[in-house]
């Protein structure tokens, strides 16, 4: 045990021949305290589990980072014992991981939103070589894609809208647009790969 946490701990006893602490975290009665000891603990663990789910290691130093202000917000409630404390720590750990990744899909559809906003837009400049390009794929969609298509980026319906004018539910309408969106896509990039060959 490192130094700067063998004074947080309490005294060691002789037990069966072997020297062993105690009650080593739990033994420390101020939560602020108990916190730091258990971190310093048990941190390099809860980074590990961080670091084996993530490809960038700056990734993982964020959201351990993220559990630990999660940790210190809930002091209060981690567990006194000291194995329930890690569990208790890689739960945080794990929760913060998942809506990282919540947070990473949505910004991520998003920005293909908007990619795929832009470039239908403009579409709509005459004589535009985007425009033309998206013109060209567009044209090669079937008549429904290129239809929802249309309302969505040329007439700026909403979803709802655009069920409404297609006779969908909203849901259906969606999920059509979504597709479209992404043959739309498919088509764009076939071309740019062909065309840088």
């Amino acid at each position: 045990m490192s130094a700067q946490v063998s004074h947080l701990v309490a005294p060691r006893d002789e037990i069966d021949g072997t020297e062993r602490a105690a009650t080593p975290v739990a033994a420390v009665t101020r939560s602020d305290d108990r916190v730091t000891v258990l971190v310093r603990t048990f941190g390099p663990r809860v980074l590990g589990y961080l670091a084996r789910r993530v490809r960038h290691r700056e990734d993982a130093a964020d959201l351990f980072s993220q559990t630990l202000a999660t940790v210190w917000r809930r002091r209060d409630d981690v567990p006194s014992d000291d194995d329930e404390a890690l569990a208790w720590m890689i739960g945080v750990a794990r929760l913060t991981l998942a809506n990282g990744a919540r947070a990473a899909r949505r910004r991520d559809a998003l920005v293909r939103r908007l990619r795929d906003e832009i470039v239908v837009r403009a579409a709509q400049r005459p004589g535009s070589e985007v425009g033309e390009q998206v013109r060209d794929a567009l044209a090669r969609l079937s008549e429904p894609d290129q239809e929802i298509l249309r309302l969505d980026a040329w007439d700026g319906l909403t979803g709802d809208q655009i069920a409404t004018v297609l006779d969908l539910t909203p849901a259906a309408a969606r999920q059509r647009l979504s597709r479209a969106r992404g043959r739309l896509r498919a088509v764009l990039e076939a071309d740019g790969a062909a065309a840088s060959r």
